[in-house]
């Protein structure tokens, strides 16, 4: 790119072509997210710049974010950004990329709230804050209690709910899921969502370097068997719900009967509803709590 004087849409149509070469999945759109992340535009605003004229310094700093790339580094993380749902949220390496799959966990939950105020759902490992803020944004009336054990996702969690102005409504406490809570009385939550690691351990080693390499393991690594965190979130989460109160899990892959039957296993809860991602896999359960004159 060095001595050659270059246009957005030039420059855009030879990184495309380059990442093409290198087997980059979609690498239009990759090359044009890393662009608008150099330029600090809205991806779309890219279509109306076209014929614009590059300064050095943009150049650079495009191929610089072009280098790291091939490196396997996250868009998300290059570009400090990741969009979900209407938001645009701040992502940094320790906190895990939210992934359009856990959008269908935000409806699950917003179909349960339907619209009643002063309701209160508990987002269990919020990471990002994704789950919490959308919930928050689209429901203007709820409340939402946001638990990670990270530092750098309780510091992101905040940032980005005062960025979408939601920060009234969410609750950012750090803490070990329920562990917050011990000394406080029982059923405070209406909803308990969580999207929590599934990954078994064994696996972590033969994931795409973007995730192995960069995201936080703490997010990814569910145990032996991927299972580890569904089974303490199960056998804790009655005692925080309000009857009749609802559980929220995103699903791994391949893991919709193991977690019915931790959740069948147990009394008070059955299972209400499985969700399909759209590859048709079952991607989130909702639970929901038997009351009393259930059979």
């Amino acid at each position: 790119m060095d001595g050659h004087s270059w246009t957005l849409l030039g420059i855009l149509n030879q990184t495309s072509s380059f990442f093409g070469r290198k087997q980059l999945e979609n690498p239009r759109l990759q090359a044009e997210l890393l662009l608008a992340g150099v330029l600090q535009l809205r991806r779309v605003d890219l279509y109306l710049q076209f014929d614009r004229l590059l300064t050095s310094g943009e150049v650079d700093a495009y191929r610089e974010a072009i280098r790291q790339r091939l490196q396997r580094r996250p868009v998300q993380y290059i570009t400090g950004q990741a969009g979900f749902r209407e938001l645009e949220l701040d992502v940094a390496e320790g906190v895990l990329i939210p992934r359009p799959e856990t959008e269908i966990v935000v409806d699950a939950v917003l179909e349960l709230l339907g619209h009643q105020p002063d309701r209160c759902v508990l987002d269990l490992g919020c990471g990002s804050g994704a789950i919490a803020i959308a919930i928050a944004s689209e429901r203007p009336g709820i409340r939402v209690v946001a638990v990670d054990l990270a530092d750098t996702a309780v510091r992101c969690t905040r940032r980005n709910a005062e960025a979408a102005g939601v920060a009234a409504q969410v609750q950012v406490v750090q803490g070990d899921l329920f562990a917050p809570f011990y000394q406080a009385d029982t059923g405070l939550f209406d909803i308990i969502v969580s999207n929590p690691p599934y990954i078994p351990s064994k696996d972590i080693g033969t994931l795409e370097p973007e995730v192995r390499d960069y995201e936080p393991h703490l997010a990814l690594d569910g145990g032996r068997d991927g299972l580890a965190l569904y089974r303490r979130i199960i056998a804790q989460a009655g005692v925080y719900l309000t009857p009749p109160g609802h559980l929220v899990l995103e699903l791994g892959d391949g893991m919709s009967d193991a977690v019915r039957d931790l959740i069948e296993a147990r009394d008070g809860f059955e299972v209400s509803r499985v969700m399909p991602d759209l590859r048709r896999v079952p991607r989130v359960l909702v639970a929901s709590q038997r009351t009393a004159g259930d059979a």
